[in-house]
């Protein structure tokens, strides 16, 4: 099992969320913009915990639903192609 390197602190969760959110809708992301979005970063992820409860989701369950791993390249795959132009 794994040691968190931090204490929790869901005050940071919600801060970079609302820091997301701005960045999504556009525009200069300053400490007072991110700001307004506070209220609607608590309430997103909110509904996201409870809509997992709800669906019996486990964290780890959601974390690679949500940011699959993806396959690593085989070692031909860089051959594979049109060939590239190089040299004079």
């Amino acid at each position: 099992m794994t040691q968190p390197s931090a204490p929790k602190d869901i005050e940071k969760m919600v801060f970079n969320t609302a820091k997301a959110m701005a960045i999504a809708e556009g525009g200069y992301v300053t400490r007072g913009v991110v700001k307004l979005y506070i209220e609607d970063a608590r309430k997103v992820l909110l509904d996201v915990a409870k809509s997992a409860k709800r669906h019996k989701w486990t964290v780890e369950e959601l974390i690679l639903a949500l940011d699959p791993p993806k396959p690593k390249p085989k070692p031909w795959e860089k051959y594979e192609g049109p060939p590239q132009r190089g040299g004079p």
